[in-house]
């Protein structure tokens, strides 16, 4: 059996039996690399579009748009434009967010109604105190003032 680089024998017939790289037809290794010239396939320019061609869309931005459609008084008054989208309200229910930590809130403390995310952070809201939690509800516009 044929030693291999690492010195370990071979089974016949195996790849490490074959010489690398050789062309089937000539007994040359990359021989169809020689007769192009090609060493580097990254070097040949290949162009991605026709350089002849131009484009006949000019972009618009946000501004532009807004002022054709209001210039448009023309149209009728049900008209769907980009600055007048009025749709109903959504039916999925809010999300629900942590006031400490702003991940989702799976708890409510029923004492203080601040929302919480875990037993770590409602330990937290048992520390805090006394009318602090006023401040966490007032973010989110929740609080209730006393008179």
């Amino acid at each position: 059996m044929p030693a291999n680089k690492r010195g370990r024998k071979s089974r016949p017939g195996s790849a490490a039996d074959t010489p690398a790289h050789q062309d089937s037809r000539e007994g040359e290794p990359l021989a169809s690399f020689k007769t192009s010239g090609i060493t580097n396939l990254l070097d040949v320019a290949r162009p991605f579009k026709s350089p002849e061609y131009k484009s006949s869309r000019r972009w618009k931005n946000l501004k532009q748009v807004v002022a054709q459609e209001q210039a448009g008084s023309d149209w009728p008054v049900d008209f769907p434009a980009f600055w007048a989208i009025d749709a109903p309200p959504s039916l999925v229910p809010q999300k629900k967010y942590c006031d400490i930590t702003g991940l989702p809130a799976k708890y409510t403390d029923p004492k203080t109604n601040v929302r919480y995310y875990s037993a770590e952070v409602y330990q937290l809201i048992r520390t805090l105190p006394p009318g602090s939690e006023q401040q966490y509800l007032a973010l989110r516009n929740a609080n209730v003032m006393l008179k």
